[in-house]
């Protein structure tokens, strides 16, 4: 399983990390969060790009997937509802979407930075 990135949010990836490293998670059910956010469904409510502290990937984040810019950590369980080639790309209205072969995943992800400073 694999996961590429637009030139866009290749570059904005490759920013964050340029001054401090950081391992990226796949964070699909609010694991990763500074709010509780409850949810009712199968529990992929939520889709975001979280950069943690290098080293500080959580142990419930068991999964991994491979990118250009090194492993994405995941929860395994989750991805059964994955592609074996993700694509992450800045649409033309300015939202990230995840795009798998031939559907999309995610119409609307985020990328945020939960690193310590």
């Amino acid at each position: 399983m694999k996961i590429t990135f637009d030139d866009t949010i290749t570059r904005r990836l490759s920013a964050m990390i340029e001054d401090k490293p950081a391992d990226f998670v796949l964070d699909f059910d609010h694991t990763l969060s500074d709010e509780t956010v409850a949810s009712t469904c199968c529990g992929i409510t939520r889709y975001r790009i979280v950069a943690v502290n290098k080293g500080e990937v959580p142990a419930v984040f068991d999964g991994r997937i491979d990118s250009p810019l090194g492993d994405f950590y995941c929860k395994a369980w989750g991805m059964m509802y994955f592609d074996e080639n993700m694509y992450v790309r800045m649409t033309p209205n300015h939202l990230i979407e995840i795009m798998g072969d031939g559907e999309k995943i995610a119409p609307h992800i985020e990328i945020v930075d939960y690193r310590s400073h």
